[in-house]
């Protein structure tokens, strides 16, 4: 039992999001709650209904979806061993700093820039994306602290190099339609942004 509770409490940071994303997934496919755009991050409502800058990341479309985005926490799960991760909380902290700062370039990109008031899109890739451009940065650096909270990221090339590649492939595979172009670019920005911190 002991043995339990230590990999849980070590596992929670993944545990947590993808048990949220399920969630979500079997919320709205299976028991009709709610809908997909009632959740999702629609440039036009973000501020009349907040709610949503929380809710969009964890929305999925189809399990497909949802696949690729646990698979890419599955990802992060691996960079964080590799680089000696000493803290079981970063990757919560990473998703409660991503989320906002995301949320924000969106917003200004969608309302200010490209003036698209009906720019929906949900999913926890931006997620992935900025907790990779993250990693890349932390494993060419190395990365103690964020926020005065000590991690300990160790430099790895080989976690630089398994970064690029996915860092490449998936902004090629956010040309495709329907994925989002804009959500993966504001979560690298992100990512980087919070790297600096």
């Amino acid at each position: 039992m002991n043995l339990i509770l230590k990999i849980i409490k070590k596992e929670a940071q993944f545990i947590i999001p993808s048990f949220l994303c399920f969630l979500l997934f079997v919320i709205i496919n299976f028991k009709r709650f709610f809908l997909v755009p009632e959740l999702s991050y629609w440039s036009s409502y973000i501020i009349t209904q907040p709610y949503r800058i929380l809710s969009y990341s964890f929305v999925h479309k189809d399990f497909n979806h949802l696949l690729s985005n646990f698979f890419g926490i599955i990802v992060v799960r691996y960079c964080f061993i590799n680089l000696n991760l000493k803290n079981i909380f970063l990757f919560l902290y990473l998703i409660i700093l991503l989320i906002p700062i995301q949320t924000f370039f969106l917003f200004i990109v969608d309302n200010f820039i490209f003036y698209n008031p009906n720019h929906l899109l949900v999913g926890f890739s931006g997620i992935i994306f900025g907790t990779f451009s993250f990693i890349l940065l932390s494993s060419l650096y190395g990365k103690e602290y964020i926020l005065n909270i000590f991690i300990g990221l160790k430099k790895n090339n080989e976690i630089y190099k398994l970064m690029t590649v996915f860092l490449s492939l998936g902004i090629v595979y956010s040309l495709l339609p329907t994925i989002s172009l804009s959500g993966h670019i504001a979560g690298i920005l992100s990512g980087f942004i919070i790297f600096i911190l």
